[in-house]
């Protein structure tokens, strides 16, 4: 039996292989790809363990390579009436290659959190958030992606 598994040839390739133009699906975490339409509630508050007050979301990613190995996340937040900035959080981390469901073949991107700074809750409610959200691999091929939504204490 160990000789069969010895001689099994290594699976070619991660099944989150490029495949088709790169592209990126982003949601507020608390709903499904494609169920967010802009103009909807997006849920803020603070964070379980403490800390800035947050909104968080998910993103899913095709067409891009290795983010397994390595992603550049960089999500801005900012004022849809006046443009203003309100909101900013950079980070590196890894996507995972989803294998079953609606997301087989595309790289999941999970715990995304928006960080609110010095913000209090009273003054982000009921705010038109726009999230500007690009991710990148280590060779820096990016997507980016974007949605619009009504700032709603969780």
């Amino acid at each position: 039996m160990l000789w069969l598994l010895a001689c099994a040839a290594a699976p070619e390739g991660s099944p989150c292989a490029v495949d088709g133009d790169p592209g990126l699906e982003v949601a507020p975490a608390d709903m499904d790809f494609g169920d967010f339409h802009d103009g909807d509630s997006l849920l803020y508050g603070v964070p379980p363990q403490g800390g800035a007050l947050y909104c968080p979301f998910h993103a899913r990613v095709s067409g891009i390579a290795d983010l397994d190995l390595g992603a550049h996340i960089e999500m801005t937040g900012m004022d849809a009436e006046d443009g203003s900035v309100i909101a900013e959080t950079t980070y590196d981390g890894r996507l995972v290659c989803a294998n079953v469901g609606d997301s087989a073949g595309q790289w999941l991107g999970t715990d995304l959190h928006l960080r609110f700074g010095d913000w209090t809750m009273d003054e982000l409610a009921d705010r038109v958030l726009r999230l500007e959200l690009w991710i990148e691999n280590l060779d820096g091929e990016g997507v980016d992606a974007s949605l619009e939504g009504v700032l709603t204490e969780m």
